[in-house]
């Protein structure tokens, strides 16, 4: 049977498996502190099943970034049980915005690009928030602040206006941090409800700002935001 399904080398070579490697964190994959099977973007698309919802999922943000508003939706949540494949999803989102036809070769990707129907895997600025990894921190006091420094830099932050570090901005800010990035923008978001639990003081100014961001991220047509959250009662 070896000789009809090679094994992967690392069962070639007796290695034992790391449960580690099977559990991704996002905000490695964007600092590139992440094992390399999930920090390269060849690697971690050879290594990933493209299953129907992922299909599906990335179809529709591929459409979106593309400036194509018809079978997508600006904003999307995913919402599974515990290693339902949330953060996988976002990371397959994130290195095809960031490397756009870079990865174009890589495996499953031009069927991906090809059911999706787009011509090519579009380059977006990207922004990422992880929940239980944000704390604040000099120059990204808040998570919109974050947010804005990803997508524009200082031109971002100051789009957001001189109240930012109080207030969770209104649309029409927003949409002037999109405006700033110059290029499609895609802001992912992993493990919302551990942030609302450790941060309580900042839940209703966070939610405040989610909601402005849905309304904003419909409003233009070169943008998509995806939430992960956990099923629960």
């Amino acid at each position: 049977w070896y000789k009809v399904a090679t094994p992967r080398k690392e069962v070639r070579e007796g290695r034992s498996f790391n449960p580690d490697e099977f559990a991704i964190a996002l905000e490695q994959v964007v600092a590139g502190t992440a094992p390399e099977d999930y920090r390269d973007p060849a690697q971690f698309f050879a290594r990933t099943c493209f299953t129907r919802a992922l299909r599906e999922h990335a179809g529709m943000v591929l459409r979106r970034l593309s400036g194509r508003t018809d079978n997508t939706s600006p904003v999307l949540t995913l919402i599974t049980q515990f290693g339902g494949g949330k953060t996988h999803t976002l990371t397959t989102l994130y290195h095809l915005a960031k490397n756009g036809d870079a990865v174009a070769g890589h495996n499953g990707v031009a069927e991906l690009v090809r059911e999706a129907g787009v011509g090519s895997v579009p380059k977006a600025k990207v922004a990422v928030f992880v929940g239980n990894a944000w704390d604040p921190q000099p120059g990204r006091e808040t998570p919109w602040i974050d947010i804005a420094r990803q997508l524009a830099g200082d031109k971002g932050v100051e789009a957001l206006g001189p109240a930012a570090c109080t207030t969770p901005p209104g649309t029409e800010s927003i949409a002037r941090v999109f405006q700033a990035a110059g290029a499609p923008v895609l802001l992912l978001f992993d493990e919302v409800l551990n942030f609302l639990n450790r941060h309580r003081g900042m839940a209703e100014s966070f939610h405040a700002f989610i909601q402005n961001l849905t309304v904003a991220t419909t409003g233009t047509t070169h943008g998509a935001t995806v939430i992960s959250l956990p099923r629960s009662q």
